[in-house]
């Protein structure tokens, strides 16, 4: 939270048009609430128990609610072992943009909607949780899910542990996702990021097809606000310009790396021989 400007020698600390009782009563961030920060540590610890790594580098344990909040991959937590319908219990804010949800609308949703209600793809996950649950992680896991407003991506690169108390109770199941692939083809999370900085040259037809998915995506965008009268806060736009900025990113990133790659397969200029 912003803090007010400094009062003057006279005035002391004291904010202008504020007061202490007013900040008390300001509503908290998610990750500033007691029962959000116990969760985080729970989930902090586990990671490294189970997973045999800390979740986070360099972790600041008086900083680790924000940290874990603001982390580039998307956690999730459920009450797996409590509960004959398992809730989400904790998201950082990327779980949240990938999932396409506010916390008050995630937390507390069985975590079963996270997948497509099909047998399949509510098989997949089952099977996923139980194995953790027995294991106590599972590294590497892919699968398909699905966000609130029924965007659906795979998720990649993606390690679930259990969450137990320090005398052993099992009382939840945790995940972090590195990597998610939208059915388009655009990619997120820090490990996307990772592979769109390969120097492997992308083939003419990797670029095309990017191209040609942002030409796509922009047409609808223009679509949607000339022909249907929609404006830049309505909904449908806005959900739609996030995936074109998204095509947009990839394409950027494909180009980069064609200029990379041909750069350095260049010969290099000879110099010219002075005369004797």
């Amino acid at each position: 939270m912003q803090g007010g400007k400094k009062g003057s020698s006279k005035g002391g600390n004291q904010k202008k048009g504020g007061s202490a009782i007013g900040d008390l009563l300001k509503p908290r961030q998610p990750f500033e609430q007691t029962d959000v920060v116990l969760q985080n540590l729970l989930i902090i610890e586990n990671h490294r128990r189970k997973v045999g790594s800390p979740i986070l580098e360099d972790l600041d344990i008086s900083e680790a609610a924000r940290a874990l909040w603001e982390a580039p991959f998307a956690v999730l937590s459920h009450n797996r072992f409590e509960d004959d319908e398992p809730k989400f219990t904790y998201a950082n804010q990327a779980a949240l943009d990938l999932f396409e949800a506010k916390w008050e609308e995630l937390i507390g949703l069985p975590s079963r909607q996270s997948a497509a209600d099909d047998p399949v793809a509510q098989e997949d996950r089952n099977k996923a949780l139980e194995s953790a649950a027995e294991d106590g992680v599972i590294r590497d896991y892919s699968g398909w899910r699905q966000s609130l407003k029924g965007t659906r991506f795979q998720i990649k690169d993606c390690t679930l542990f259990n969450l137990e108390t320090p005398t052993g109770k099992k009382v939840g199941q945790a995940t972090t996702i590195h990597h998610w692939v939208y059915e388009d083809g655009t990619e997120g999370g820090p490990a996307a990021f990772e592979a769109e900085e390969s120097t492997e040259r992308p083939t003419d037809e990797e670029v095309q097809k990017a191209e040609d998915a942002v030409a796509e995506q922009a047409a609808l965008v223009r679509a949607l606000k000339e022909e249907h009268g929609l404006g830049n806060e309505d909904e449908e736009v806005v959900e739609n310009v996030a995936l074109l900025l998204r095509r947009k990113a990839k394409l950027e990133a494909l180009q980069k790396r064609v200029e990379a790659a041909d750069a350095a397969a260049a010969p290099a200029e000879a110099e010219p021989v002075s005369a004797l």
